[in-house]
Parts: structure tokens; C-alpha cells; sequence
């Protein structure tokens, strides 16, 4: 999940959109195994809710059910034994900029208020819509009257060739961040390199900076943040990275690896363009999936993610998504998209949490509670070089492109024609030499977002 808001990038800032409110963390051991009880009376009249996957989506949807009055049961089962965590902050947890500790929004005290009944390391291995039912990796059957499938993501290492022996470093989940955390800090660990090139690439990269490491990185194509940025800010990006020393491969892919074991084991990269280096770990970044093996074929729409509607249910009445499980609406192409966004994960975990509350008590959704679609929004820094961008990332045809550049800063708006003949912002991109919170670089990023969500609602 992406760094998302212009104007503050930690999740307690997303949270707080959604009217979350994030207190201070708690010194110990973060366990859900372990949380304090619950304050009033819960798990009235038989009504169970299913949430599969206990991250933001699925913590908001339980401080939507509890607020909308609903006093029946809620069993979120994950496939940890922590408390819900934050994907934003694992890197920073790696490259040591926060401690363990604080990568968890909230404290167990504040989950314990909701009364959510977790099933610890129990992954949903069977969702039967129908029966409504579903069953865990221990072959426990579980019941539900209405469920929300809110698995997130996972990194994938296709591409990386998994038959030389070593299992890349990836970064996603805390247990992710935890062996990357030890492989960086490893006295024997000199020189790392970065396969891909998006967002979780280019914070794999700061954390190895932060380690003291020599970092490398490989991309298949011709600039940094794949699909999410234009050459020129790209560019832009690229010489914050090369000024920090950083090695950038582009139209490259790694084309083999060989373990050559001595003291210390090196890792013998093959590069596509015929280059060999010696390296002491690798990390793969090739984008991230939701794992719907869970859900039998044919039993839900599944196009990218489960598709939604404006309520969050999928194409079962009684089954719902969000986060990077949903493919809900966004605005700019009016049609159904995975935004994997922290702030999206947590609203449209909000309204499907208001709209199962509302149905089990006998009631449909009010219309102010429908998810009213967003823009894809990214904000990225690097040790100091920063980029945001927000709505379409790259042009096609019939778009067009305007540049501007300061001393410190390129800005790229895409345009398109509307109905009516006149252009309208569809899409920016911000590079920029200095991340300062508050700064130019965050206001005009805030007020071209606004400018085109403004624009999209009309």
C-alpha cells in the first residue's frame, strides 16, 4: 500500500480521515493474543460478522459496525498474532527510522473497545458465499450472516529466477520487514541490489541507504516509478537517487543468479544486458496481488480484485470488499479500479462496515453512506527527493502534457478535452530536490488534487 497523502504521509494522518483516531503506541509486545477486554456488553442476538483479513480496511469496518449500533459478533481472522499493523511503515522499521513498536496504529487497548473476537494465524483457506460459510488453514468451518473480504496484498517475485537457490528479500508484511530488517543489519551485508523499480523498490532503496549499504537497482524499463511517473519527473527522481549513489540499471532484468558460498555467501548477478556484479542480498519488487484462491471460481466477480458497488458488496448481497481486495470506482476514468491506497483501504472499509450494520438491522444503506469513489493519489520521498502525483500518471493519446520547472521542483499536468470541448486536469506529476512538510512541493500537490477531484464530481 502506497504513501498517499499529500500533505501527510503516515497512516495516522489516513486513519484519521476516516475519523479514526490512532493514541499513543504501547511499549510491549503488540499481540492481538493479548488484549486488554472489552468495555461493554457484545455479541447480542447471534448475528456474526466475518471480516477476512485484519488490516486498516477491516479495523475501520469494525468502528463503523460498532458506531452504527450493531451489538452482535465480529470475528476478523488473520493470518498473524499482532495486532494490525501498517505496510507504510515497515520500511522505515527496516532502515530504522521507527521502531517496531510504532509500525501498529493502534494500541490493543483501543481494539479492545470494539470487542472484535480475533482468530489469530488462522488464513482463510475456503469463503462459500452461499452457505455463508467459511474455513481456515486448521479445517475450522465458521458461520457468518455478512462477511468482508479485506485480505490486502502480497508481494510477487515473478520474473526472479527462484530456481538458483536463494529466496529474494521482499517487503510487504512485518514478518517481510523483519528478515529484511536482519539481512541489512548483517555485518557480512555490504552491497544490495533492487530489482523493479516502483514505490516499494524505491523505499527498499532508502532503507539499505539508511543501513550504510551500497545499493543498485534494475528496472525493465526506462525510468524509475514504472507506470506511476513521466520521463521528465522520473528524470528528476533519478538524479536524487544518483546524487545519493545509487546504481541504476534501466531496460535491464536479472537473468540469472548464482550462490557462491565461502565465508561470506555472494550472490552473482547476470544482468540481461550481459553485465555480472557480486552482491550480498537482492531484493524484488514486481508489484504486489491480492490471493483469491480462497474464493471458489465462479462464486464472486473477480475481474483485477472482487468488483464492488457503491456500498462495498461484491456480487454476493452478503459478502463485501475493500482495501486492495475491492475494485471500486475511480473518479478520473469513472470506472472500477484497485487503488491499494491506505486512506481508500480505510474508508471503504468505513462505509461497508455502515452498510452491514444498517442491512442486520433491517434497514438498506443510506445514500450518504456510499463510497463516492477517489483518484489515485501517491506521495514517495527518498531521503529528500520527493514525489507526489495524483489521477492519470502517464499520457496517451489525445492528452496533453504541460511542464513546469523551478530550480528545485518539475511539475507535469495532463490534460484532456472535456465534453463540452474544454480541457480538464486529468493527472499530475511532482519531482522535487526538497522534501519539506508544508512545503511548495505538498501545497501544489494538494491543490491539483483537489482541482481534479472538483473537476471529476461535477
Amino acid at each position: 500500500m502506497t504513501e498517499n497523502n499529500p500533505q501527510a504521509t503516515s497512516p495516522h494522518a489516513a486513519a484519521n480521515a476516516s475519523s479514526v483516531a490512532a493514541g499513543k503506541l504501547d511499549a510491549a509486545a503488540p499481540s492481538c493474543a493479548h488484549a486488554p477486554e472489552a468495555s461493554g456488553v457484545f455479541g447480542e442476538g447471534g448475528q456474526v460478522v466475518a471480516i477476512i483479513g485484519y488490516g486498516t480496511a477491516g479495523v475501520n469496518a469494525a468502528i463503523a459496525l460498532r458506531r452504527a449500533g450493531y451489538r452482535g459478533t465480529i470475528r476478523a481472522f488473520s493470518d498473524t498474532d499482532t495486532l494490525p499493523y501498517s505496510p507504510i511503515l515497515t520500511s522505515y522499521y527496516v532502515g530504522g527510522e521507527k521502531a517496531y513498536e510504532e509500525c501498529f496504529p493502534w494500541t490493543a487497548a483501543e481494539l479492545a473497545e470494539l470487542a472484535v473476537e480475533v482468530v489469530p494465524r488462522s488464513p482463510v483457506v475456503r469463503l462459500d458465499p452461499q452457505a455463508h460459510e467459511l474455513v481456515t488453514a486448521q479445517g475450522k468451518t465458521y458461520s457468518f450472516d455478512k462477511c468482508l473480504v479485506s485480505v490486502g496484498a502480497r508481494p510477487t517475485t515473478v520474473g526472479f529466477p527462484r530456481e538458483c537457490g536463494y529466496e529474494p528479500l521482499v517487503l510487504r508484511t512485518l514478518d517481510n520487514a523483519r528478515r529484511m530488517k536482519a539481512a541489512f543489519e548483517s555485518p557480512a551485508c555490504k552491497r544490495v541490489l533492487v530489482s523493479g523499480a516502483s514505490m516499494i523498490a524505491l523505499k527498499s532503496v532508502e532503507a539499505a541507504l539508511n543501513c550504510g549499504l551500497e545499493v543498485s537497482l534494475v528496472g525493465m524499463n526506462d525510468h524509475i516509478l514504472d507506470f506511476s511517473a513521466l520521463p521528465q519527473t522520473a528524470k528528476r527522481f533519478e538524479r536524487g537517487l544518483a546524487a545519493q549513489g545509487v546504481q541504476m540499471r534501466f531496460g535491464q532484468t536479472i537473468a540469472s543468479v548464482t550462490v557462491r558460498e565461502g565465508e561470506h555467501r555472494k550472490l552473482e548477478v547476470a544482468f540481461s544486458g550481459g553485465d555480472v556484479e557480486l552482491f550480498d542480498e537482492i531484493v524484488v519488487a514486481h508489484g504486489v496481488r491480492s490471493d483469491f484462491n480462497f474464493i471458489p471460481e465462479g462464486s464472486l466477480k473477480i475481474d483485477r480484485a472482487l468488483v464492488v458497488d457503491q456500498f462495498m458488496h461484491t456480487s454476493s448481497p452478503d459478502v463485501f470488499a475493500a482495501g486492495d481486495a475491492a475494485q471500486a470506482l475511480e473518479l478520473v476514468s469513472g470506472k472500477p479500479c484497485v487503488l491499494g491506497i491506505w486512506k481508500t483501504a480505510a474508508l471503504q472499509g468505513a462505509c461497508a462496515g455502515e452498510a452491514m450494520a444498517a442491512e442486520l438491522a433491517g434497514r438498506a444503506p443510506s445514500d450518504e453512506a456510499a463510497y463516492k469513489g477517489a483518484i489515485m493519489t501517491n506521495t514517495i520521498a527518498v531521503n529528500g527527493t520527493l514525489f507526489i502525483s495524483a489521477g492519470v500518471a502517464q499520457a496517451t493519446d489525445g492528452q496533453r502534457v504541460e511542464i513546469r520547472e523551478t530550480d528545485t521542483m518539475t511539475v507535469a499536468c495532463i490534460f484532456e478535452p472535456n465534453e463540452q470541448g474544454a480541457e480538464r486536469l486529468v493527472g499530475f506529476n511532482i519531482a522535487s530536490d526538497v522534501d519539506e512538510p508544508g512545503g511548495i512541493a505538498y501545497d501544489t500537490g494538494a491543490m491539483l488534487s483537489l482541482r481534479i477531484e472538483a473537476e471529476c464530481r461535477r
